[in-house]
């Protein structure tokens, strides 16, 4: 499974997600806080580092977020909000990421009052197809291993400093 790490195999994140539960709810709030502030700029820059076209920036870098809660790290690109002209991010977001073949029509009306729809073609706009993705899957699949690290790494020096506050 791409993508993905399973906690299935005997590993350090298997045993720090059974060990976490144990842990009080404020401990783990700040945990989460922390691995959200230090993931956020790697995301951003894992995904700036693939993105060439400035609809890629617009629509997939400038929307990168990372969320985090006590099981995942959810890592978000495209999603809400418009672009300057109006046009929701959302409806740009798969044709950024994958491509669109340049004779690919498009719906149209002029701005004038009462004007016919007509259809044209994207152009090179997008770029060729690609089914892996261009920007936030090739970002996902080189940087998981390095937020479970994170992770783990952030999570035993939150345990750590808890302990510490506790004696």
């Amino acid at each position: 499974m791409e993508g993905r790490i399973s906690l299935l195999v005997d590993s350090p994140l298997r045993d720090l997600a059974i060990a976490y539960r144990t842990v009080p709810a404020e401990v783990r709030r700040q945990n989460n806080k922390a691995v959200k502030a230090a993931a956020q700029p790697i995301w951003k820059a894992e995904t700036a580092e693939r993105a060439v076209t400035k609809i890629q920036h617009r629509t997939l870098v400038d929307t990168a977020k990372v969320g985090v809660t006590n099981r995942n790290v959810f890592l978000r690109a495209g999603g809400n909000g418009t672009l300057k002209s109006g046009t929701a991010i959302a409806a740009l977001q798969s044709a950024a990421e994958f491509g669109r073949p340049a004779a690919a029509p498009i719906k149209s009306r002029s701005k004038k009052p009462n004007s016919k729809p007509y259809t044209r073609t994207t152009g090179s706009l997008f770029g060729d197809r690609n089914r892996r993705g261009k920007v936030v899957f090739p970002a996902a699949r080189d940087s998981i291993r390095r937020f479970a690290s994170l992770q783990i790494q952030t999570t035993l020096r939150t345990l750590h400093e808890a302990g510490e506050k506790v004696r």
